[in-house]
């Protein structure tokens, strides 16, 4: 797994093994990322890179005496995209739970129609 470099993507990737490795202990077996969730991992942290790139880029522009707004604008929107697409990746990690992670979503939904035929 390539490693992110910031510090940033550095944290982030410590936090989800920290989480992993806490959920080892609380289940008593040694649980591991599968093969998706640690390349949803590495994706992030590489992700959370580009961001802080692209912050220092924005903080610079910001700084100038005369700031280009469309840059503004455009690096802003850029970083939002980015946050989300690391929730999003962060989203498919379940440490504390065996299997792949299911909607919550779906799971409502489900539950919903359950409920309503039983009664």
């Amino acid at each position: 797994m390539r490693q992110p470099k910031s510090a940033a993507g550095k944290r982030l990737v410590a936090a989800q093994n920290a989480a992993l490795e806490r959920a080892s202990q609380e289940r008593g077996e040694q649980l591991v990322w599968s093969e998706a969730e640690e390349a949803a991992l590495e994706r992030a942290g590489l992700t959370v890179d580009r961001a802080e790139d692209l912050r220092r880029l924005l903080a610079s522009e910001l700084k100038a005496e005369d700031p280009n707004g469309n840059k503004v604008v455009k690096f802003s929107a850029e970083i939002r995209a980015l946050d989300r697409l690391v929730v999003q990746l962060l989203d498919r990690l379940a440490p504390d739970e065996v299997g792949p992670s299911k909607s919550k979503r779906h799971q409502r939904a489900a539950q919903a129609r359950w409920h309503r035929a039983a009664n």
